[in-house]
């Protein structure tokens, strides 16, 4: 009661309002403290984690077809020109979008003369373009090197 008599005197109010102010106080400090108790627990399962994961005795299902086209990499490296949707989507930053952009650009257009041609593509700038180099190469389309 001493407490609440000097808070009256500081502040300056009555007794119900420092009851207000104490009362206030410590619903703040409760909330507080279950904010903090909530961040301390686990967090909540992904929504990926939640998918059943093969166990090791198990046998991992083949990600690729038979018929799936390589994954493009600086030794074997994917002609622009003949390439499948498929094959230009195995390719990092590119999409369904993008390469449905690039073979109609081949098509329409030309085919590429250099791999450099490819910042003409609409959605395809310099950083995405460093990123393909090492991965393609062009070739004319009858050539069948692919």
């Amino acid at each position: 009661m001493i407490r609440l008599y000097r808070l009256q005197q500081r502040l300056s109010i009555t007794r119900h309002e420092a009851l207000a102010v104490l009362t206030l106080t410590v619903l703040f400090l409760t909330g507080l403290t279950i904010r903090h108790v909530q961040e301390q627990q686990a967090p909540p399962l992904a929504v990926d984690s939640l998918v059943a994961q093969p166990s090791a005795s198990s046998p991992a299902p083949d990600s690729r077809a038979s018929n799936a086209p390589p994954t493009p990499s600086a030794e074997n490296p994917i002609n622009i020109n003949t390439a499948s949707s498929e094959a230009l989507r195995a390719l990092p930053g590119i999409g369904p979008a993008l390469s449905k952009r690039i073979k109609r650009y081949r098509s329409t257009k030309r085919p590429f003369q250099r791999v450099e041609e490819l910042k003409r593509v609409s959605g395809i700038g310099p950083k995405t373009l460093a990123t393909l180099q090492p991965l393609v190469h062009v070739a004319s389309p009858d050539a069948s090197s692919d």
